[in-house]
């Protein structure tokens, strides 16, 4: 879901980097390599215009 408003805003990870002030964990994060933290979603709900309730949602983190 953060990829698709990503695209719809024409939010590069480097927007997403800035919003969050950490480019290595917000580029983990959308390669699936690390969870969100409660900061993270708070931030990324309010730029990308996401429902919390949709962010907080479990899903599979890929091996390293």
């Amino acid at each position: 879901m953060i990829k698709i408003r990503m695209e719809d805003f024409g939010y590069k990870s480097a927007d997403l980097a800035i919003a969050y002030g950490d480019k290595g964990t917000a580029s983990k994060v959308l390669n699936y390599k690390q969870s969100m933290s409660l900061n993270m979603i708070r931030k990324f709900s309010e730029l990308l215009r996401i429902p919390i309730k949709y962010l907080i949602r479990e899903y599979n983190l890929k091996a390293s």
